[in-house]
């Protein structure tokens, strides 16, 4: 049987809490591709063999880890908005995240959350999303749904109105 992959896109600063991911992915002895451009912290990181450092990939190469992968995760603790998440439910691949920062508020119910404090937790979360079918399609699902609450001309028309509205007082 082959061993089901995970994977996480985005920096490797300290408060992305890849450390948690990557003891989790030693536990459950499953494969972690790591999409980033930028490495400096990797060094600082676990080592294991279950984790590949993929660099930076073009949009189309992204695609394809996604494709290949059963997850998503995303352990960050601080985020501004979180955008990885959306761009993996985009693609039809569920997402597991930190019940941190903005993420619940981001990514609503279509994400499976954890503490990004309890590895043990972590790991039932990973096991539940690449083992339940059900529970899978219903992460898919959701979010396609959710991303399309989100879009950059949305975006642009309510930040004009914002300047009009302060502009007009």
């Amino acid at each position: 049987m082959k061993v089901p992959q995970i994977v996480y896109t985005g920096n490797l600063y300290p408060h992305k809490n890849i450390s948690i991911l990557i003891e989790a992915v030693e536990r459950l002895k499953i494969n972690l591709k790591i999409i980033c451009a930028r490495s400096v912290f990797e060094k600082r990181l676990p080592k294991s063999k279950y984790v590949e450092f993929l660099g930076k990939l073009t949009d189309q190469e992204v695609i394809e880890v996604y494709k290949k992968s059963q997850a998503f995760v995303f352990p960050s603790l601080i985020e501004g908005f979180g955008l990885p998440g959306l761009e993996a439910m985009a693609v039809g691949l569920p997402v597991i995240a930190a019940n941190a920062s903005c993420l619940p508020e981001i990514y609503g119910d279509a994400a499976l959350y954890f503490d990004p404090y309890d590895v043990n937790d972590l790991v039932e979360k990973i096991k539940s999303a690449i083992t339940n079918d059900n529970l899978k399609k219903d992460l898919i699902k959701k979010g396609l749904a959710q991303v399309k609450k989100y879009s950059w001309a949305k975006m642009a028309s309510q930040t004009w109105e914002i300047y009009q509205s302060v502009l007009k007082k």
